[in-house]
């Protein structure tokens, strides 16, 4: 790769770190600090993370439409600034209004960072390499997840100081982004390319009449991402209170599970690699296998150790690589759109996250953890059901010579399709325990506090 590449996949691998692990992760982890600093109330507490998962769907929509318009450079550097202005407002807030209204604010970023990092991939880096780009741009949300539970522990009780330093790096990276993601061509339009005359000027013009934000096929990738977005929720939002209260395990092993799961998202960075050897569907249904398997054994060992670790692991693994597999899915829908594309599956796997958290909330205050694992990891075994078809069903011989057509294009004017990218965010209530823990001391290690039982 050459130095420009090589300073968009570094400043763009930031922008995710900084959006994910210190504008939208932090907040949970430093929640008991501010609490007590400026009186922040259960109610409250919750409300905003509610409100989160609200706000990524309405930036991860605004973001993919207005990438369109205003270019991939404009929309990451709107991204970073955003993360920063909201984390100094956090850093300086002494009313608990105040405080909400930051953090809200800066865990938009996330929703926006993602849309403009893939279409700045997608134009600068030649195809060949936009599947190992993408791939690292991705671990920033692993890496910000693996290390956001250390951050808090090194500043525990300093959190005023902690989101001053964070709104710094977020500018720092703002400046980075600037100089670093391309400008946009001045004859772009809504479509990736312009028209051309002649033959392929009709070409385009048909491409540009299927722009439509509604396509038939689209229903596929719309259903397997909200499966996965329920699937995945309960371990998101119990799995840490299940190893403490199922396992009796302390916090500190709560928190080894979480940081496993970032560490094991790095691994879901094979997910281009994997697509292109063995077909999307595959990759699809066997994570969505693993995903499953993982949520099987926090029902049936959650007291044993190896089966916790194993457990994060497949699921950390299994998730990213789902995310990667719903992007790659939706930019080949939309091939001349690809920001909407990106948008769809990220904003139908929160929507399945915000109905999968209560419902996993009231099957465990009902019928148990056991009971509830089982439910999603049937839920995931029935998202297998819906297989990927490339273009949909292909119903005459027309449709057939259009996709012909399509091929023998002009590469240049087919859109690249990025094969990997970010996944969404997971809720607050772990993280939020987590920073509890912090708070109070690491604990002992493990403990078997068989006097529960």
């Amino acid at each position: 790769m050459n130095r420009q590449e090589l300073r968009l996949i570094v400043a763009g691998t930031a922008l995710i770190g900084v959006s994910y692990g210190l504008a939208r992760f932090a907040y949970g982890l430093f929640l008991p600090s501010m609490r007590e600093d400026v009186g922040l109330s259960s109610a409250m507490a919750g409300a905003i993370g509610s409100g989160a998962y609200v706000g990524y769907c309405l930036a991860i929509v605004a973001s993919a439409m207005l990438v369109e318009r205003f270019g991939a450079r404009l929309m990451a550097v709107a991204a970073a600034l955003i993360a920063a202005a909201g984390m100094a407002v956090v850093s300086i807030s002494e009313s608990p209004l105040l405080l909400a209204g930051a953090i809200l604010l800066a865990g938009t970023s996330t929703g926006l960072a993602s849309p403009p990092m893939a279409q700045a991939v997608a134009r600068a880096i030649p195809e060949a390499r936009q599947s190992r780009a993408n791939t690292i741009i991705n671990a920033g949300t692993s890496l910000g997840v693996a290390i956001s539970g250390p951050v808090a522990f090194l500043a525990t009780g300093q959190w005023r100081v902690a989101y001053a330093a964070f709104a710094i790096t977020a500018l720092v990276n703002a400046v980075l982004l600037l100089l670093s993601v391309p400008r946009p061509p001045a004859t772009e339009t809504r479509v990736n390319v312009a028209p051309k005359a002649g033959k392929d000027s009709s070409q385009q013009e048909g491409r540009q009449n299927r722009g439509g934000l509604w396509r038939a096929p689209a229903w596929r990738v719309m259903l397997a991402a909200a499966g996965t977005g329920i699937a995945s929720a309960a371990y998101w939002t119990f799995s840490s209170e299940a190893v403490v209260t199922q396992g009796n395990f302390d916090q500190t092993v709560a928190n080894i599970v979480w940081i496993l799961i970032g560490v094991a998202g790095l691994v879901g960075g094979l997910a281009g690699d994997l697509v292109k050897r063995f077909g999307l569907d595959v990759v699809n249904r066997g994570s969505l296998g693993a995903l499953a398997l993982s949520l099987c054994l926090l029902a049936l060992l959650p007291a044993s150790l190896p089966a916790m670790l194993v457990s994060a692991t497949l699921f950390g693994g299994a998730y990213i690589m789902l995310t990667g597999v719903y992007l790659v899915w939706g930019i080949r829908l939309y091939a001349d759109r690809p920001a909407i594309g990106l948008g769809l599956p990220f904003l139908m796997i929160a929507v399945g996250q915000i109905v999968g958290s209560p419902l996993a909330g009231y099957l465990i205050g009902s019928r148990g953890y056991a009971f509830c694992f089982i439910v999603f990891a049937l839920i995931a075994v029935a998202t297998m059901l819906v297989g990927y078809r490339a273009d949909g069903p292909r119903s005459d011989a027309a449709t057939d010579r259009g996709d012909c057509a399509r091929r023998e294009e002009p590469r240049a004017q087919q859109p690249s399709i990025p094969r990997f990218y970010m996944p969404a965010m997971p809720p607050l209530g772990l993280i939020e325990n987590i920073g509890r823990s912090f708070k109070g001391g690491l604990g002992s290690g493990i403990d078997r506090r068989c006097s529960r039982r």
